[in-house]
């Protein structure tokens, strides 16, 4: 069975049906379109979908395509009152369509006992998210998937009281895993489109101010737009409210770094904030991607909420590290879970911003910090997927004699046994000078200046083995444009404001002022940029359906911005 829908309540039915049943599911994210539905229907001979209704007509135009599609299952969400009783087409022979009540239904009068599945019953085929290269299908287990929802438990006890807020796409491994997770524990779960999570960008109020969360997961593209969201909010106030709502901040930032709290300032200045994100939100996750340590402490300040990092893959069912509940540090990743084994393989053929190669005899770091070994993250155990579906070359080269699979990211064991991702292979590109970049943590740091707008896609890092120095494409944050506009005196609209050249200026010192306090090296200091005020979306190809950067996507669709960004030294 296939699931071609956004995240909603009959996506989380149909997935726990399917496991009662030792039905196998396919996920396809619901931006891919309706040609990847007919690849993976033709990929796995998938005799049933689930979809939405809008997209009812046009799998049934190309069933002919399809030829193994016997069963078209339907919701009604998120589509207006007028367009559910829209009459679908009759469907060719030997298809059959049914609303989702109606298909529920049949289950109400036909006996379909449990047929429960075996550890080794393939569970889930879920497609990563195709950021480099064809999406790969991954084959997990329903051992896969128990051991990964056991991990969480070894963070927090979770409880029916927790309200969880789902929001990501169920196709994304991280967000089925915490569901199940949420599920088996009682909790419950409340839906929302991730355009309406804040009031911003809803009426009469956003989701998370509706549902009040106690438990909420998220990409870090979503918490750096939350902390924005409330520099902006604060911005908008008297200078007397700014002043005090910063003085604040800083005070509650230097008390929880020094282990204890302000609770006056909790009971006032950070209530009002914490409004924001519905008052009760306790625990937050990122995951899938670098997090800035300036994002992850704000928002334990701002919301009084715990923001952890975690580590994993859809290869590894999404869990492989988290750091605990007191860990403040930025850039870690924390403990492996109780289900994984994590090595390091040296990498001589890769070397840090110093020069020196990564190598799991290593006892210090770049900056002369301890450190129990660096190289690339090999992972092991009960959680680790099965291969890749019809994919036997790259299912044995990814996935090694032992159970080992090998991350291709570049990490290092800390004092304390925690593992700190440093480096990912795929986003290393060597300059001219045989210095190497990394393309992916540039855009971390990048992206937390306030001329970036990370809603629409952040920026892009770009370098190759002719150029000296990495350029960036800059998804430009209009609204820091006109501020920036009344401020100076400038008139016009933002496509004339990017252009003036004391904003440019004012952009490049912002950017450079995010390199000089990261840990990026002399090199990886850009050379030039070039603004954009068209969104990268995953409908345009340039994000995944998870929100991740499509690199190749964005370089195939803007090279003569990346070729004017190269020119542009004589902004550094």
């Amino acid at each position: 069975m296939a699931i071609f829908e956004n995240t909603c309540p009959e996506w989380m039915i149909a997935m726990l049906g399917a496991m009662t049943q030792s039905v196998a599911v396919v996920t396809v994210y619901a931006t891919l379109g309706v040609d990847a539905v007919g690849d993976s229907i033709n990929d796995n001979t998938i005799t049933t979908i689930v979809c939405n209704k809008t997209n009812v007509k046009t799998i049934l135009e190309k069933a002919k395509d399809m030829p193994s599609l016997k069963v078209i299952v339907y919701t009604n969400d998120s589509i207006a009152s007028d367009d559910i009783s829209t009459e679908l087409p009759s469907p060719p022979k030997g298809v059959e369509v049914f609303s989702f009540e109606s298909f529920l239904d049949l289950g109400d009068t036909d006996a379909y006992p449990a047929v429960p599945p075996s550890p080794e019953t393939t569970a889930v085929v879920m497609y990563t998210s195709g950021s480099t290269g064809k999406p790969k299908g991954v084959i997990m287990t329903h051992a896969n998937v128990v051991a990964a929802m056991s991990n969480p438990d070894y963070i927090i006890d979770f409880s029916p009281r927790h309200r969880y807020l789902a929001y990501l796409p169920l196709a994304h491994i991280l967000e089925l895993v915490v569901e199940l997770t949420m599920v088996m524990n009682g909790c419950s779960l409340n839906f929302a489109d991730p355009r309406t999570l804040s009031s911003s960008g809803a009426y009469p109020t956003g989701a998370m101010e509706f549902y009040k969360p106690h438990v909420m997961v998220g990409v870090p593209k979503i918490w750096d737009t939350i902390r924005k969201g409330v520099q902006v909010y604060v911005s908008k106030t008297s200078p007397i409210v700014q002043a005090l709502i910063n003085t604040a901040i800083e005070w509650r930032t230097f008390a929880i770094s020094n282990g204890f709290d302000t609770p006056l300032l909790n009971a006032t200045i950070f209530k009002l904030l914490k409004k924001n994100v519905g008052g009760h939100l306790e625990l937050t996750l990122s995951g899938g991607g670098p997090l800035s340590g300036e994002t992850q402490m704000f928002i334990r300040v701002a919301f009084g909420a715990v923001l952890i990092q975690g580590y994993g893959l859809t290869e590894s069912c999404g869990t492989v590290s988290a750091q605990d509940l007191n860990d403040l540090r930025g850039g870690v990743q924390g403990y492996p879970f109780p289900s994984c084994e994590i090595k390091l393989v040296s990498t001589p053929e890769i070397t840090d911003k110093g020069g020196l190669p990564y190598l799991s005899t290593d006892r210090t770091d770049v900056n002369g910090n301890p450190c129990w070994g660096r190289g690339e993250i090999f992972i092991k155990g009960m959680n680790i997927a099965k291969g890749y579906y019809m994919q036997p070359e790259k299912t044995k080269e990814e996935f090694l004699e032992g159970g080992w699979f090998a991350t291709g990211d570049i990490g290092q064991f800390l004092e304390d046994g925690s593992i700190s991702i440093v480096d990912r292979k795929k986003n290393l590109v060597k300059l001219n000078g045989g210095e190497y970049v990394a393309l992916e943590k540039m855009e971390t740091v990048y992206g937390n200046s306030d001329f970036v707008d990370a809603l629409s896609g952040g920026v892009c890092a770009y370098a190759d083995g002719d150029m000296d120095r990495p350029v960036l494409l800059v998804q430009l944050n209009m609204s820091k444009a006109r501020e920036w506009a009344r401020e100076k005196k400038v008139s016009g609209g933002v496509e004339t404001v990017k252009e003036n050249e004391e904003f440019l200026r004012s952009v490049m010192a912002s950017l450079l002022a995010e390199h000089k306090r990261s840990e990026l090296s002399r090199i990886e200091k850009i050379s030039g940029f070039v603004l954009l005020t068209s969104a990268w979306t995953p409908e345009n190809g340039c994000l995944t359906a998870a929100n991740k950067l499509q690199r190749r996507t964005v370089i195939e669709q803007f090279p003569n911005e990346f070729e004017e960004a190269k020119k542009k030294g004589v902004f550094n």
